[in-house]
């Protein structure tokens, strides 16, 4: 009889209470991948428990071994708990025929199904949500529409699950054929094949390369942008005639794209609303003289086709057929993955604050909060409350929440809590290919194991960025090592000679855009911004998944 796994005990530098014996009972593990200084009161409660309902109707609907995905914001850190189909072995194999027999199904023309139905789904909501003329509505109208926006995002979360994990199967059914065929893959030479196509990460940074350009045609502005800090830059840049009409530039740059902020959280301003990382990506792009990323894009997409007749020559005879449409599917992965991050996971979660801020402004003109930005400390059922006529002075909630906020930021959050999985349930290799494995320690104390994401090796001097807000801090050819990346840090890419992260797989954003911009990286160390120091020299191998510290 196999013993029950125990349930891991409270951390004593990470105090909290479970609310029940069920949710103890449960194993959830932190993600600081997408969240790694945590999560606001506001999208903790508003966007996330939507998102994730969204997750779970997808997966159930895709037959994954799993029936039920949630979270648990402790001390602002957020923990995911995701349930499995079942702990029995008979019932998970017949669980994953029918996840293979769906996946299947919707692998076949999933790019083109996004680009018709799922994204123009996606854009018609974040449009509705950004246009609409809040100011006129009742507070009445305005708390509905909240409703209804929740529930719109809701099917955000499922098209995200319904475009990216089949996308992800194909990936994974792709690499078991591909050594099948081939043996294991060398330094990811696998994935090569899956690199070269248009995705609006890589496009972001090609729009500011565009203006980077525009700027060097102009000697005023380009001296603007180097004597002043990126936040003073609109303002800087209306003193002049050629100042104004490159500020008019980068506005309508901004329109498109400046839907994103630093963090995944409502909380957070948007580019469109503080432009200073755009102005910051701008002045270092001018600076480049030797960067070209469509000659380089056009050099990826080279490459990709050269390693592809090669493939296909050794399969003279062989099973070709078979192997070009196995990769078709997996060559959906990255402008699936990359894309709906921009719609959804930017966009999508961006424009909510529009709604939000104007809620919040009639709860400080109301005297309940003390300004419009403190709606970001409320929960979602506190919001609703305000705008449904209750009563009551909210200002000492928020300044307990913002209290609490600084003081979770303080605490190391634990990987995991609750009570683990029996080890013979496994990892789910999906997840493993997303998020990353732990590594093991390596046995020279001067090296850090992680997940060889993208081939090549670079020495170089270390930044260490802990948060996008501090990017300005990144040299030209620098190395940087952060806790992650996420789509707004793809500009990035084109500055640093090659990336380390805490956390990551080889599926992940980091490695994807990585390949893209073909430099070494390595993910998923957990401990590279906490080993690494800031201006020493590392040596960066992502063929081996190693960095060594010099």
């Amino acid at each position: 009889m196999v013993a029950k796994p125990e349930t891991l005990p409270v951390p004593n530098d990470f105090p909290f209470q479970w609310e029940n014996a069920e949710e103890a009972a449960r194993f959830w593990v932190v993600d600081m991948m997408h969240w790694p200084h945590g999560l606001s009161p506001l999208s903790a409660t508003m966007d996330m428990p939507a998102f994730m309902r969204g997750f779970t109707k997808a997966a159930r609907e895709l037959c994954m071994p799993f029936i039920n995905m949630e979270t648990k914001i402790i001390h602002g850190w957020v923990y995911m708990n995701v349930e499995p189909y079942s702990t029995d072995p008979a019932q998970m194999e017949r669980r994953m025929a029918d996840m293979q027999g769906q996946m299947g199904k919707h692998i076949p023309g999933l790019l083109d199904r996004w680009r018709t139905v799922y994204e123009p789904e996606v854009r018609s909501i974040n449009e509705d949500t950004l246009k609409g003329d809040y100011s006129k509505l009742t507070d009445k109208d305005l708390s509905g529409l909240l409703e209804a926006i929740v529930d719109k995002r809701e099917r955000e979360g499922e098209l995200h699950m319904l475009a990216v994990l089949p996308a992800m199967g194909a990936v994974m059914f792709y690499e078991q054929v591909y050594t099948q065929l081939f043996g294991e893959p060398k330094a990811g030479d696998h994935l090569q094949l899956l690199q070269g196509f248009q995705n609006k990460s890589v496009e972001v940074g090609v729009g500011l390369w565009q203006l980077a350009r525009e700027a060097r045609k102009r000697p005023e502005v380009l001296e603007t942008l180097r004597r002043v800090a990126s936040g003073d830059a609109d303002e800087a840049l209306s003193q002049s005639e050629q100042g104004r009409a490159f500020h008019g530039a980068v506005r309508e740059f901004l329109s498109t794209y400046g839907w994103r902020a630093n963090e995944m959280d409502l909380a957070e301003p948007t580019w469109f609303e503080r432009p200073a990382p755009a102005y910051t990506l701008i002045r270092e792009y001018a600076a480049r003289e030797d960067y070209d990323p469509e000659g380089e894009f056009t050099a990826l997409v080279s490459a990709r086709k050269a390693r592809e007749q090669v493939i296909f020559k050794q399969l003279e005879g062989g099973p070709i057929d078979m192997f070009q449409q196995v990769l078709a599917g997996a060559q959906q992965y990255l402008p699936i993955q990359e894309d709906h991050n921009f719609y959804i996971d930017q966009v999508g979660l961006s424009v909510q604050r529009v709604p939000a801020l104007e809620a919040g402004r009639r709860l400080a003109a109301a005297g309940r909060i003390a300004k419009a930005e403190d709606v970001f400390l409320l929960h979602y059922e506190e919001l609703q409350d305000g705008l449904r006529g209750g009563k009551g002075d909210l200002i000492e909630l928020v300044d307990r929440r913002r209290r609490e906020r600084a003081e979770g930021q303080a605490f190391t959050p634990p990987p995991a809590i609750g009570t683990p999985p029996p080890p013979e349930m496994g990892d789910d290799p999906m997840l493993t290919k997303f998020f990353g494995a732990p590594p093991e320690q390596h046995p020279d104390p001067r090296v850090i194991n992680g997940n060889a994401a993208s081939a090549g090796t670079i020495t170089g001097t270390a930044r260490v960025i802990l948060s996008l807000d501090d990017a300005e801090r990144l040299g030209q050819g620098e190395i940087l090592v952060c806790p992650a990346t996420m789509p707004p840090w793809t500009p990035l890419f084109a500055i640093t000679s090659g990336v380390v992260t805490d956390h990551g797989g080889v599926l992940s954003h980091t490695a994807i855009v990585a390949r893209e911009y073909q430099i070494p990286a390595v993910v998923g160390t957990k401990v590279g911004t906490s080993l690494i120091e800031d201006g020493h020299t590392i040596t960066v191998d992502g063929n081996e998944g190693t960095v060594t510290l010099k």
